[in-house]
């Protein structure tokens, strides 16, 4: 089959070739990108269990994207992203003056091509690397996610970096007010030579019944075939079946709710019970005063992640963009756990912006350890205890331009009852930044 397969693309390239002109008529390009500098200062994000390094940080980061729309034709574009994102200073280089880390190292962050009218009018087909964001992002909203895995990207910490894309197929049906997502990603391939891969498998549905209701129902499948080192011979398979209803009934209030349920199985060398079983619950509520001087804006939100339960490890984040709390997004795993969160914010002046938000965390089921998503240390939990911590995040924004944007957040993370050690070992974090858009 293969074979037959590379007979038939090559047949067709060679008529492709003969019939075709040897270039892509070009209708219009863009260029556009982003340059933003960081000043990032951390301490105690090991929350005090680390042996031998706290994790302490002090750096200065750039993060430049730059980006090319092609227009082909009517129907065919072509996108290309590249990205560097580097830590001041942190270029080595070996004896005969070559680099030989990942800080200059430019990457291929977007590359698709995009038909529209595929096959017929209602049909476009999005292939190659490329964002996939659903909804409020609880499941499908990026693809280098802190929560599949802790540790620098090319030396900068994950949880900042911009790296978001999906190796994928996507073909979107436009039946207004009907719009249905088929997609099929590439999530890891460690050897092309062995059925290895992590797939994401999808379907997203959103129906808008008016123009202040919106509905959306999805299934997705993230399938793990590699067995390396594991004794359980089936695939880690989760499917996370949800729906998501967004309304804004009455003017300037904005309301999600959004419920998932997930089974599979959970490949372990344990013989315990391997089927995965969990859930998940969010709410949000958010009021923009428009029509009062400084717009002012208030939120709430409640998430609950289900705990294990007899042998089931409980909600897999898949590939969650939800930053409820930026140290905790980076510290805490996300499941297990019921999350309540306050936001505001106000404009003093026009190019100015304050906000803040609070949010409390809480364990659903006991355990006696969780592992700290931004160093894999392991951080002992104390029995009984169910109180994670509280964080705390001040904001303010200064639009410089329309194309430079100047912020500073400063946040903290207070240890709650069900962490031991003292209370000095609290997270903070004070980040400045400076974008530029062109």
């Amino acid at each position: 089959m293969g074979k037959r397969l590379i007979i038939l693309l090559a047949l067709a390239l060679l008529v492709g070739l003969t019939f075709s002109a040897a270039y892509a008529e070009v209708q219009n390009v863009k260029v556009s990108g982003d340059i933003t500098t960081l000043g990032v200062s951390r301490k105690n994000f090991d929350l005090g269990y680390a042996t031998a390094n706290n994790n302490d940080q002090n750096f200065i980061a750039t993060q430049v994207r730059v980006r090319i729309d092609a227009d082909l034709t009517d129907n065919v574009m072509a996108t290309v992203r590249l990205i560097n994102e580097r830590t001041w200073g942190n270029t080595i280089k070996d004896s005969i003056g070559n680099e030989t880390s990942n800080n200059s190292k430019i990457d291929l962050d977007l590359a698709y091509v995009t038909l529209k009218e595929f096959l017929y009018s209602p049909l476009t087909l999005t292939v190659g690397r490329q964002e996939l964001r659903f909804g409020n992002a609880l499941v499908i909203g990026n693809g280098n996610t802190l929560k599949n895995g802790a540790g620098d990207l090319n030396g900068l910490p994950r949880d900042l970096s911009s790296r978001k894309a999906f190796d994928a197929i996507r073909a979107t049906l436009n039946y207004d007010p009907l719009v249905i997502d088929l997609v099929y990603g590439t999530v890891s391939n460690v050897n092309t030579n062995k059925s290895d891969d992590s797939d994401l498998f999808g379907i997203n549905a959103g129906f808008d019944i008016s123009k202040k209701v919106n509905v959306q129902a999805y299934v997705w499948d993230k399938k793990d075939k590699s067995t390396t080192g594991i004794t359980d011979s089936k695939n880690n398979d989760v499917t996370t079946v949800g729906a998501l209803v967004s309304a804004s009934l009455i003017e300037d209030l904005k309301a999600s709710l959004e419920g998932a349920f997930q089974f599979g199985h959970n490949r372990s060398n344990s013989d315990k019970d391997n089927q995965h079983r969990a859930f998940a619950l969010q709410g949000l509520l958010d009021y923009t005063f428009t029509k009062v001087k400084y717009t002012p804006m208030v939120g709430i939100g409640a998430t609950y992640l289900s705990g294990n339960s007899k042998g089931h490890v409980g909600w897999d984040p898949m590939f969650t963009d939800q930053r409820i709390g930026s140290i905790a997004y980076a510290i805490l795993p996300f499941t297990n756990m019921t999350i309540l969160s306050a936001k505001a914010s106000v404009k003093p002046m026009q190019d100015v912006t304050l906000s803040a938000s609070l949010e409390h965390y809480m364990l659903n089921k006991s355990v006696s350890s969780i592992t700290n998503s931004y160093n894999n240390q392991s951080m002992a939990i104390n029995s009984n205890k169910k109180q994670l911590g509280n964080e705390i995040d001040l904001a303010v924004t200064y639009d410089y331009t329309e194309d430079v944007q100047l912020g500073l957040t400063a946040g903290t993370f207070l240890k709650g009852s069900a962490f031991s050690g003292n209370k000095s070992d609290n997270a903070n974090q004070i980040i400045g930044s400076m974008k530029v858009v062109f």
